[in-house]
């Protein structure tokens, strides 16, 4: 169904206003019970008057609005039917609550009053008594059961403080369930992990709202934020201790840790404390880390962090009149200036189907939550427990930013120092894990489950074509001639994208112990790798079977133990989402996915990281930034060689 653009909802915007610098609109929710027809009051205010009202912070879903509201007594208002089962719920039954609900208090078809609205949200989030957080419902029959987990989970965190098996402030416990015996489990109150109660959880852990961008403003700035899941609410702090509670408690078979909306909600809380406490980032910083945020409108990926931005006040309003493009090209511009380098580079990814035709290569499509991390901001997208502080690579030296833009095109000194010789394969991309929990969490598992195989065999593949490149590249030369080093060595760098120092005999033993899959996987798809998922997929259980039996047998041969090999694994995870390459003079690093043969490697004045570039008849096309071993910290900018070129 069509949204409010009809007589009776413009006559209510025009009834209701919101003209002054400081007005909003506000609804008063007529009290009901749960099965009464929703009815409210748009009302106006004034935020220098320091209303008292509650923000509402939710999913929009998709954009069909097939319920209704009636408005200030007789006015069908249309609305998602995720909003209306938000307001039912949160909804009192002995006298009206007054709410802000971006869905009802903006005239959505209206731009003039989406950009004034817009230009307060910061204001209309700081200045509510608090934010309410819907992430969703749980259907009727398991809501008991839900309740009373929670209560049985808030009470073992209790109990494990005070006998002292929680570890730091974040709640984290000292066993993982596997490790408690049955007695500790009784203590607790904690069932086995065959117990089905605990895939409940995925109705918070798995939440559609913790991976919007809007949340982020929405959680960060208000004083107070509480959290209504179904018939539980809880206060933003107490759900996150119990949250991080749970997740340290690694309950087979639900490896919550891994699902993007669990990253996500960690950012935001982290987030969150800065904010309260005064702490701004500038606008990149936020860019970095909340990227895999999604907005149905691409410019509010640029319009909700601005608020939080510590340039907040220099920046111009939200303005829906004017293009994505114009809007994307002048925030990059504006960051390369304030702050002296290319970092923001590194959001430049995979090219989308929707991307703008008319979005210059080298300004990142901001609208895209897909492409490869960021090798400037390595750790920053918390995908790694090894975070690295991006600000060791100096690519081009200690020479400062120097640049210019002509319409589309970015002018900017460069010295060329490779063109990409060969290229093995990479992981598709991330993969959205998108399922909605509210279809069922036996559908939800179920398709995490065949994402983590696809994930699996995908990496397989990857590291087998790496094998192969490397085995040439050795072939050709043992040595690798920038560094000294043995071109093996030089591999190994590039596996882990320069964040280990040197390569260690550890490094060797952990390398040693992946080869083992990754012969098994040679051998069973004659080595060649399998695409064909329903082949690869049975298949793809064997090498992970042979690496489990034979964990003992590395144990008495001295290879590195198991929490090494996962956390190295971890390291090496993220660089699979890159190429890796060789040069026509031997260098050897990790490429954007889009790369081709015949792509010069370059360094660009004030870059941290190489860059890939593709020629074409009116100048340069960036394809992303590189991992180049021997040219991260300047050893290859050679002034002498530095040419002005075009990027278009």
């Amino acid at each position: 169904m069509e949204s409010n653009t009809d007589d009776l909802s413009s006559t209510l915007y025009r009834t209701v206003t919101a003209d002054g610098p400081d007005s909003i609109r506000l609804i008063h929710l007529l009290p009901g019970a749960l099965t009464d027809e929703l009815r409210c009051t748009l009302a106006g205010a004034d935020l220098s008057a320091s209303p008292h009202y509650e923000a509402l912070s939710y999913v929009w879903g998709q954009p069909v609005f097939d319920a209704t509201i009636i408005c200030n007594g007789d006015v069908p208002f249309k609305i998602t039917s995720s909003l209306h089962r938000a307001l039912v719920r949160l909804r009192a039954v002995d006298g009206p609550r007054v709410l802000w609900v971006d869905q009802i208090c903006i005239n959505q078809a209206s731009k003039p009053d989406r950009n004034a609205q817009v230009a307060r949200m910061t204001r209309i989030y700081g200045q509510c008594q608090s934010a309410i957080v819907w992430l969703g419902d749980v259907p009727p029959k398991l809501q008991v059961t839900f309740i009373e987990f929670i209560q049985t989970l808030s009470g073992a965190l209790t109990r494990q403080h005070r006998d002292g098996l929680i570890l730091g402030d974040n709640d984290v416990s000292a066993l993982q369930l596997s490790q408690m015996d049955a007695a500790q489990r009784r203590r607790y109150g904690l069932p086995g992990w065959q117990d089905p109660r605990w895939k409940m959880l995925l109705y918070i852990y798995a939440s559609f709202w913790m991976r919007r961008t809007w949340i982020v403003q929405e959680v960060a700035l208000p004083r107070r934020v509480d959290v209504l899941i179904g018939p539980v609410l809880m206060d933003w702090e107490s759900l996150s201790s119990l949250l991080f509670y749970v997740e340290s408690l690694k309950v087979l078979g639900l490896n919550f840790g891994s699902l993007s909306s669990w990253k996500a909600f960690m950012a935001l809380g982290v987030r969150r404390m800065r904010t309260q406490k005064g702490h701004l980032n500038p606008l990149s910083e936020l860019l970095f880390e909340h990227r895999r945020g999604k907005a149905t409108d691409a410019r509010d990926r640029i319009f909700v962090l601005m608020g939080l931005a510590a340039e907040r006040e220099e920046m111009p309003p939200a303005d829906y009149a004017a293009s994505v493009t114009s809007i994307f090209t002048d925030t990059t511009v504006d960051m390369f200036r304030r702050e002296g380098n290319l970092d923001v580079l590194g959001l430049v990814g995979s090219v989308r189907p929707d991307r703008p035709e008319d979005l210059p290569s080298w300004v990142p499509d901001y609208g895209s939550p897909q492409g490869p991390h960021p090798i400037t901001k390595r750790g920053t997208l918390y995908s790694s427990k090894n975070p690295q502080v991006s600000a060791k690579f100096a690519a081009s030296g200690a020479r400062r930013l120097s640049f210019g833009t002509d319409g589309h095109t970015l002018v900017i000194p460069a010295v060329f120092i490779g063109e990409i010789r060969e290229l093995a394969g990479c992981r598709a991309g991330q993969r959205a894990d998108d399922v909605d929990v509210q279809h069922g969490v036996i559908l939800l598992i179920l398709a995490y489950a065949f994402q983590a195989l696809q994930d699996q065999i995908e990496a397989m593949n990857t590291f087998l074509s790496w094998e192969k490149l490397a085995r040439r590249a050795v072939g050709r030369s043992p040595t690798y001639k920038p560094t000294g080093e043995s071109t093996q060595d030089a591999f190994f760098m590039a596996y882990f994208e320069g964040q280990v120092g040197r390569i260690t005999d550890e490094i060797r033993g952990v390398c040693t112990s992946a080869r083992i899959e990754l012969t098994v996987w040679r051998i069973l798809t004659l080595g060649g790798g399998c695409t064909w998922l329903p082949a690869a997929i049975p298949l793809a259980l064997v090498p992970g079977f042979v690496a489990w039996i034979s964990r003992p047998i590395y144990n008495l041969l001295g290879y590195p133990s198991v929490s090494t090999l996962e956390s190295y694994a971890e390291m090496m995870r993220d660089a699979i989402d890159r190429r890796l390459c060789t040069t026509t003079n031997g260098l050897i690093g990790l490429a954007p996915p889009n790369s081709v043969p015949g792509d010069r490697v370059a360094l660009l004045q004030g870059g941290r990281v190489p860059v890939v570039l593709r020629q074409g008849v009116d100048g340069y096309r960036l394809v992303g930034e590189a991992y180049v071993h021997g040219a991260m910290y300047g050893e290859l900018m050679d002034t002498q060689k530095m040419t002005l070129i075009q990027i278009k």
